[in-house]
């Protein structure tokens, strides 16, 4: 089908931008495709983690097999320079599954049930991590502390004490990390940031995410209390609560729909936001800021369950030259013709932009003078060159595109929204400290024990992180 005047139009300017940028087109060349690699001699990764040569198998140990982490096994599988050796989840519907794809590959893969047993097989060289979101810093410490590099699904961890343990646990014993935030291998994702970067919508002085759900109005209900029935399946329940305070045994709790608990993580504000916000926050300068403030509204108005999260929620925060919010109704999904459930919208002197996962485009604003309008064509690769950067860096020892410091401080803008709507305060940011501050000490007290709330049951963020009396 031919192209109308239009997007021929389109389609010549977009390219005369990308022959200017030569950050992106750097960007793009550097991930272009999934590279593979024949089997050879297999280096063991001793500490300090040895260089992998290019021929030389990664293999992997995954930790959690529930729907994402049984994705990130899918992409381990298609490549010819990764070998899962090794697969952990408490719940062995998951694990059997995880195995039935694992041993197409490689029959020999073994099945765990405690995620130490992947930290300690000497086999294992990089460890793939897609728990609940409150596990995320434990397997992280363990890993970084046995010398196995991580690949981790996002949000950093629950709290942001976690984060700054992640950091530190990365950069001591000196480990690759990539975060799953594949958006950023995304080339119309690199594009869009360059664009906002380069000037080319003038100043930027505000930020819109948005993520809205067509979810049925009667969503998770009430879930299962029957842990007798889901113990005999080999449910450990008391493992999956980890260090969080212990709850009853609920359904909605434990596979997937964790992440509607605050115990367990922070709603649509960590699982989507930490994709659309970290976007936002790469195109507005990165790691280089913190907010100033954060207010948060939302409640449950519509769903009937037993969720601890929000089902409309409205957050916003104060940059010193700009504002983000983040948006999200699970219960509608209505937006303007053209739009998709979600996005980021970076609204500029001169134009606006809009980047979701099917594209960008450029919306001039003529009453300063407006800007070249520009569309993207076919929605680019997220997960394979996520992926091959990753694999890149596990050999050359460099920085993945998402390094620990940057999904850190994604997820810590995140967290500070999660405990906004926490305390019910407009919340303060000292930069300097590392905590929230302002003239109310009472509010301030309240949200950084919220925000750095302390392991129970016998976990610990120092090691030796398991600290519980032994049998």
């Amino acid at each position: 089908m031919s192209m109308d005047k239009k997007q021929q139009q389109d389609a010549v300017s977009r390219r005369n931008f990308m022959k200017k940028s030569a950050t992106v087109a750097g960007a793009a060349a550097g991930m272009a495709g999934v590279k593979t690699a024949s089997a050879g001699s297999i280096a063991k990764n001793i500490l300090p983690a040895s260089v992998l040569g290019a021929n030389e198998i990664i293999r992997t140990g995954h930790i959690g097999l529930g729907g994402m982490g049984r994705a990130d096994l899918g992409f381990v599988m298609k490549r010819d320079d990764m070998l899962p050796v090794a697969l952990c989840d408490l719940w062995p519907a998951n694990l059997d599954r995880g195995m039935q794809m694992a041993t197409y590959k490689n029959k020999a893969a073994t099945k765990h049930h405690d995620f130490r047993e992947i930290i300690e097989n000497k086999d294992v060289d990089a460890v793939v991590i897609a728990t609940p979101d409150h596990w995320h810093c434990l397997c992280t410490l363990h890993a970084a502390d046995a010398g196995k590099d991580v690949y981790c699904e996002k949000p950093a961890a629950t709290t942001i004490a976690e984060g700054k343990a992640m950091i530190d646990g990365v950069r001591r014993n000196k480990i690759v990390f990539q975060a799953g935030n594949m958006q950023r291998s995304g080339i119309h994702f690199q594009e869009a940031v360059e664009l906002v970067k380069s000037g080319h919508i003038g100043k930027v002085s505000r930020v819109e995410t948005y993520i809205h759900d067509k979810d049925p109005i009667e969503s998770i209900g009430m879930g299962d209390d029957d842990l007798a029935t889901y113990a005999a399946k080999g449910c450990d329940w008391d493992f999956h609560q980890g260090w969080t305070e212990h709850q009853p045994f609920n359904t909605n709790r434990w596979i997937y729909n964790f992440r509607w608990f605050l115990d367990y993580s922070g709603g649509k504000i960590t699982d989507w936001g930490a994709h659309l916000i970290d976007i936002a926050l790469w195109g507005m300068g990165g790691l280089d800021q913190d907010p100033l403030s954060v207010t948060c509204q939302g409640n449950k108005f519509v769903l009937e369950d037993n969720r601890t999260t929000p089902d409309t929620l409205e957050t916003l925060w104060e940059f010193d030259d700009y504002i983000l919010s983040f948006g999200n109704r699970v219960w509608s999904q209505y937006l303007p013709e053209g739009y998709q459930s979600h996005g980021i919208l970076f609204h500029g002197t001169l134009g606006t932009l809009r980047v979701d996962r099917g594209g960008y485009q450029v919306y001039s604003v003529e009453n300063n003078g407006g800007c070249e309008e520009l569309q993207t064509g076919p929605k680019s690769l997220l997960n394979e060159p996520h992926w091959q950067n990753f694999c890149d860096c596990v050999r050359d020892r460099k920085d993945p595109i998402c390094k620990v410091e940057v999904i850190e401080q994604t997820s810590k803008v995140c967290h500070m929204g999660t405990t906004a709507y926490k305390v019910g305060e407009k919340l303060y940011w000292d930069k300097e400290n590392q905590q929230f501050g302002g003239k109310n000490k009472e509010v301030a007290a309240q949200a950084n024990a919220w925000a750095n709330r302390e392991y129970q049951n016998g976990w610990s963020l120092e090691a030796p992180y398991d600290r519980r009396p032994k049998a």
